[in-house]
């Protein structure tokens, strides 16, 4: 945290701009969060457990470090969250942001395997998460500071292969 603010201070005393944000370096408990709340929501449904990727972690690094809350329509599917306040407990907040994705769950219409509700919620982080196909995922971390965006903490998943196309059901 401290070479962050170091960071910082240095860019923002000079006129420089920081162009990037900071990538946490996750740790094995940091990882084992990242899947087992993936995999927990899986295994309800009988599906094969996720497995993580490093090269699928690196490119979720390399979008989410811009600190733009944009998915970067790149070859893989995404899941991305943000919040406020900074957290520097990358397990809890790599659980908070999958959790967040699967309760989205309740607003899958299942009869017809419909995303979006009148309302205008959706459901295409959940189903990305439960895409049958789906079997390898990579997440980074990243610490935005407050002139490169509003959100402190961002998260970036990637899938590989990718889900979400439009007429095919996830695990049907």
């Amino acid at each position: 945290m401290a070479v962050l603010l170091l960071a910082f201070v240095f860019c923002h005393c000079l006129g420089i701009s920081c162009v990037s944000g900071q990538v946490a370096e996750l740790t094995t408990e940091d990882i084992d969060a990242f899947l087992l709340e993936h995999n927990s929501v899986r295994a309800e449904l009988q599906l094969n457990p996720l497995k993580w990727d490093n090269e699928l972690a690196s490119y979720a690094a390399s979008e989410g470090g811009k600190c733009q809350f944009e998915h970067s329509n790149g070859p893989y599917g995404e899941n991305l969250y943000a919040s406020s306040p900074a957290k520097w407990n990358h397990a809890e907040l790599a659980a908070e942001a999958v959790k967040s994705w699967i309760e989205e769950k309740k607003f899958v219409d299942y009869d017809q395997w419909s995303c979006i509700t009148r309302s205008g919620d959706s459901c295409g982080h959940y189903s990305q998460i439960v895409w049958r196909n789906t079997e390898f995922v990579g997440c980074a971390i990243i610490h935005c500071s407050p002139e490169m965006g509003q959100w402190p903490n961002l998260v970036f998943c990637e899938y590989n292969p990718r889900g979400n196309f439009i007429g095919e059901l996830p695990y049907k």
